[in-house]
C-alpha cells in the first residue's frame, strides 16, 4: 500500500462522490415537521414498557446501524435469505436492507462480498464504514472458493462504505474501488492490510477510526495459526499494520476485542480475562487486574456498555460488563468441545473506571444469568438490557448438543432496566415489564431510535437461512420506554453542530418551575454499529448546563455548553453524527441528529469551554407608580425601571401560585 499523509484524506471525496449524487450524509428527513411541532414523538397507540412486532427486516439482522432520522442499515451474512437482489455479480439472495422506521418497509441493496461478522465504525464525517467478514461461502456456509450458489466474494480484507440518505439513493462504495488522497494521486485499493474475521472497530479523535485483531478464517475461538494479532487504521497510515501483543496473549477468545477510547488518549482493553490500557501512539502497553468471575468478551458475550458521561463526576469514564461465562473449555476453531449449552451463563456485573481507581468493583448481580445480552442506554441514562440466553455462549456448530445448530439455549424473553446512578443494591428493576413472545439469541441486535424506542431484530444461530427452531428470524419488534406517550419537550434554540470547547448556546422552553428546570438535561447519544451484543462506539454524554427562569416572560433559558473542550475533549466524545436530546423529568424530546466537530477526519480544533453563569431565577419586575404592601404592613412604590434579581424560595413560591391562580381564572373564562 502506497504511503498516505492521514490529514490529507479529509473526507475521502472521490469515494463519497461515487457514492450518490448528492454525497453529504443526510441525517434528518427534508419533509419532517419544523422542530416542536410534533409535541409527542410517539403514535399514542404503544403501550409502555411492551414490545410491538412492526415490521420485516429482508434479511436477518446480524448488524445494524441507525444513518438518520429515518433510516435503519441492515446486514446479515451470506446466506439464501428469501430476497433476492440483482447487483454487480449477478442475481442472488440479499444480505443487506435499509428499513424505514415509520413505514416498516424494506429496500434490498448490493452488497456482495460475504460480511460475515463484521465489524464498522463511523468516521468523522458522517460516512459509515463495515470492515472484514470471511471467506465467500455456498449453501450451508460451506466455504467455497467460485461462490457457487450465491456469487459473494470473499470478505476478509474487504471494507465497505455508506452515506446514510433518506431518499432511499444511496449504495455501498465496495470492491475494488481505488482511491486518491493527494494532488500526486497516491492513494489505496478500498480493502484492508489483511483478513479480519470479528474485527473490534473504535473511533478516534481525529474521526478516523482503528481496526483491532481478527481471524482469519470462521471457527468457533480464534487460534494461533488463524490468529491476525494486529491492528490498521482507517483511513489508512503509512505504518499498517501493527502488532499488538495483547491479542496474542488473549488466545483463544480475542474476537471483538472489548475496546474503549479513554478520555487520556489511550484505548481501554478487555479480552480473555485480562485487561489493559493501550496508547497506540507511543506503542505502550499498561496492566490492568484481570476480569474477575466470568469471560466477557465473545463468545462468552457479556452486556458491556460505558456508562453515561456525566459533569458531576468530572466526565469519569467507567465500563460495565454483565453476565458472560465462567466456562474454562473453549474448543477450537472448529468446534466447542464439549456441550457447552449445559453450562448456566453468569450473572457478575463489575464495573471499572480505567483512569481512576482502575480496578474492577462488584455491581448489583442481575436477576439471571445471561450471554449474549445487549445493553442499550436510554435517553434517560438508565440501560435497557435484552435478547440473550441463560445457558451456553455465542455461536454455533454441528455437535447437535441444543436445538438445531445453537451453542447457546434457555432463550431469555424478559428484559430488564439497569440504572447506573442509583444505590448499589437496587440498581435493577423490572417493575411493570412484560416479556417479548420472540427470543433473540446468537447474531440478534438492539438500538435507540430518535423517538426514545427501541429497535431490536434478527435472531439466527444457524449455518444458513432456516425456518426452523432456532430460526432465521426477519421480524422486527419496537420496545417502548415507560415516557413514550408522555408530553415530549418543547424547546427553542436547536444547532444541527457542536464544536469542542467555545461559546454556550441557549435552548429555551416554556415554564418558570424551579424544579423543572433542575431537572432538565441535554444529552448527547451514538448509538454506534451493533452487532453480537456490542454496540461499537455506543456513548451517552450529559452537556454542562445552568438556567435562568424570568418571571416576566414565562419562559425558562438553560444555558448550555458545548462538547467539552481542551485536550480530552475529542476523547470523550468522538468527532460524527449522534443524535441530540432535551431530557425534562426523565421525559425526552425527540432526538435530533447533530454533527459533533468539525464534520471532518481531521485533528479537531478544541478550546475552553465558555463559563457558564449561576442558576438564576429573575423577579416580576413591578409596574410603574404602583403600591405593594410590605411584609410588615407599610407600603412601597414599585418602578418601571425597577431592578430585578434572584428571587428567594419562598417569593418563587407566590409568584407561581399567582400565575397558576391568573392562569386557572382565565382558562374557567373561555368555557363560560
Amino acid at each position: 500500500m502506497s504511503s498516505i499523509n492521514l490529514f490529507t484524506l479529509i473526507t475521502l471525496l472521490p469515494l463519497l462522490v461515487l457514492a450518490s449524487s448528492d454525497s453529504k450524509p443526510r441525517w434528518r428527513d427534508p419533509a419532517a415537521p419544523p422542530l416542536g411541532l410534533k409535541k409527542r414523538a410517539g403514535n399514542n397507540t404503544a403501550t409502555p414498557l411492551n414490545f410491538e412486532s412492526v415490521g420485516d427486516t429482508g434479511v436477518s439482522a446480524q448488524m445494524v446501524f441507525l444513518g438518520n432520522n429515518k433510516k435503519i442499515y441492515v446486514l446479515d451474512k451470506t446466506e439464501n435469505n428469501p430476497v433476492e437482489i440483482t447487483g454487480q455479480y449477478g442475481t442472488h439472495p440479499a444480505w443487506a436492507t435499509e428499513y424505514d422506521i415509520e413505514s416498516n418497509e424494506y429496500r434490498t441493496m448490493d452488497v456482495f462480498s460475504n460480511t460475515f461478522c463484521a465489524g464498522g465504525g463511523v468516521l468523522g464525517n458522517g460516512t459509515w464504514v463495515v470492515f472484514g467478514g470471511n471467506q465467500p461461502v455456498t449453501t450451508g456456509g460451506v466455504a467455497s472458493t467460485d461462490a457457487e450458489a450465491y456469487s459473494d466474494t470473499d470478505g476478509g480484507t474487504a471494507i465497505r462504505m455508506l452515506n446514510p440518505c433518506t431518499d432511499e439513493s444511496c449504495e455501498y462504495i465496495q470492491g475494488e474501488t481505488s482511491y486518491s488522497t493527494s494532488a500526486d494521486n497516491t492513494g489505496g485499493w478500498l480493502q484492508m492490510t489483511g483478513r479480519r474475521w470479528y474485527p473490534m472497530v473504535e473511533a478516534l479523535p481525529d474521526g478516523s477510526l482503528i481496526i483491532i485483531g481478527g481471524d482469519k478464517n470462521g471457527g468457533y475461538v480464534n487460534t494461533q495459526a488463524q490468529d491476525n494479532p494486529t491492528y490498521e487504521f482507517f483511513p489508512p497510515r503509512a505504518d499498517d499494520p501493527q502488532d499488538l501483543q495483547f491479542l496474542a496473549d488473549t488466545l483463544p477468545i480475542n474476537l471483538y476485542a472489548l475496546t474503549w477510547l479513554m478520555p487520556s488518549g489511550k484505548l481501554f482493553m478487555q479480552a480473555n480475562r485480562k485487561t489493559i490500557l493501550y496508547d497506540y501512539n507511543q506503542k505502550t502497553t499498561t496492566n490492568l487486574p484481570d476480569m474477575p468471575y466470568a469471560a466477557r468478551v465473545y463468545p462468552a458475550s457479556a452486556a458491556t456498555a460505558m456508562l453515561p458521561l456525566i459533569p458531576d463526576n468530572g466526565y469519569a469514564a467507567t465500563v460495565l460488563f454483565c453476565g458472560g461465562s465462567a466456562t474454562e473449555q473453549w474448543g477450537n476453531d472448529g468446534t466447542a468441545g464439549y456441550n457447552v449449552t449445559a453450562v448456566a451463563a453468569d450473572n457478575t456485573c463489575v464495573r471499572i473506571t480505567p483512569e481512576g481507581s482502575a480496578k474492577y468493583e462488584d455491581d448489583d448481580y442481575m436477576f439471571e444469568g445471561r450471554s449474549m445480552g445487549q445493553f442499550v442506554i436510554l435517553p434517560d441514562g438508565t440501560f435497557w438490557m435484552g435478547n440473550g440466553v441463560g445457558m451456553g455462549t455465542a455461536g454455533y456448530g454441528d455437535d447437535g448438543y441444543s436445538v438445531g445448530q445453537s451453542y447457546g439455549q434457555a432463550p431469555i424473553y424478559m428484559p430488564a432496566i439497569y440504572n447506573s446512578s442509583a444505590p448499589l443494591g437496587s440498581r435493577w428493576n423490572r417493575t411493570g415489564l412484560v416479556a417479548s413472545a420472540n427470543e433473540r439469541m446468537y447474531h440478534s441486535v438492539a438500538i435507540l431510535l430518535p423517538d426514545g424506542s427501541l429497535f431490536i431484530a434478527g435472531s439466527n444461530p444457524n449455518k444458513d437461512f432456516t425456518t426452523a427452531q432456532w430460526r432465521s428470524r426477519t421480524d422486527s419488534e419496537r420496545w417502548y420506554p415507560w415516557y413514550y406517550n408522555e408530553e415530549r419537550p418543547i424547546y427553542e434554540g436547536f444547532q444541527d453542530t457542536f464544536s469542542y470547547g467555545g461559546n454556550s448556546f441557549n435552548i429555551t422552553m416554556n415554564s418558570t418551575d424551579e424544579a423543572t428546570a433542575q431537572n432538565t438535561k441535554m444529552v448527547v447519544i451514538r448509538g454506534g454499529f451493533n452487532t453480537h451484543a456490542i454496540g461499537f462506539g455506543q456513548r451517552y454524554l450529559q452537556l454542562n448546563s445552568s438556567y435562568e427562569i424570568d418571571m416576566n416572560t414565562g419562559k425558562t433559558t438553560h444555558i448550555v455548553s458545548q462538547m467539552p473542550g481542551g485536550s480530552t475533549g475529542p476523547n470523550l466524545f468522538q468527532p460524527g453524527p449522534a443524535m441530540f436530546f432535551v431530557v425534562v423529568n426523565g421525559v425526552p424530546s425527540q432526538g435530533e441528529f447533530v454533527m459533533v466537530g468539525s464534520g471532518k477526519v481531521e485533528t479537531q480544533a478544541t478550546q475552553t469551554n465558555q463559563d457558564l453563569p449561576s442558576s438564576t431565577v429573575i423577579a416580576v419586575v413591578q409596574p410603574e407608580n404602583t403600591t405593594q404592601t410590605n411584609s410588615n404592613g407599610g407600603s412601597s412604590s414599585g418602578s418601571g425601571s425597577g431592578s430585578s434579581g434572584a428571587l428567594s424560595t419562598s417569593q418563587i413560591n407566590h409568584v407561581t401560585l399567582g400565575a397558576t391562580i391568573i392562569a386557572s381564572l382565565l382558562a374557567i373564562s373561555t368555557l363560560l
